[in-house]
């Protein structure tokens, strides 16, 4: 394995067996949203980068360190202005305000996953912390979440879609094409 560049075919297959892989084309990995959410808390306790990635399956030497160190700084960067807006909180600060966000999210993502299992009601259990009982009405999901299920919606869809076409394009490999006797 070396670090960097194009991934072979074993590779690609490899890294999308992986929890903190979205998707993975030849050269390019897009990471799933929880491992970039660790990720950036883990880095800004102080932890090596390097060492998270390889915790989750992806080592330097497959990936590449320029490859993490770039993502990391992206996510980083991007971690500081959602909290913040500016540069001006330290980095327990920002760890402090992520998880609180991180929980928050979890705690969305519960109770969509709730609504989508089938409760026949309008309303399901909200699983938050200290809200035993409580409803939350479907049709009460704010634009942000409603755009966040549609991404991620979208994005499944388009993975179904590519996986379809490549056992299609297998199938029709195996299958030999039938001949016509004169």
């Amino acid at each position: 394995m070396r670090g960097g560049g194009v991934f072979s075919d074993e590779e690609i297959q490899l890294l999308r067996g992986l929890p903190a892989v979205a998707n993975v084309t030849r050269n390019r990995i897009t990471y799933s949203d929880a491992f970039k959410q660790v990720c950036t808390i883990r880095y800004l306790a102080g932890e090596s980068p390097t060492k998270i990635f390889r915790e989750a399956g992806l080592p330097p030497d497959l990936v590449g360190c320029k490859r993490i160190e770039r993502s990391v700084a992206r996510w980083k960067a991007a971690a500081i202005k959602s909290v913040s807006g500016n540069d001006h909180l330290d980095d327990s600060e920002i760890i402090a305000q992520l998880v609180e966000r991180y929980k928050r999210t979890l705690v969305t993502k519960r109770n969509l996953d709730n609504m989508a299992s089938g409760v026949p009601d309008s309303s399901v259990p909200v699983m938050s912390e200290g809200a035993v009982g409580a409803h939350v009405s479907i049709s009460a999901l704010d634009g942000d979440t409603a755009g966040i299920i549609i991404k991620q919606q979208a994005r499944r869809i388009d993975e179904l879609e590519r996986a379809n076409a490549s056992l299609l394009d297998k199938l029709n490999k195996t299958i030999p094409s039938p001949t016509v006797d004169e």
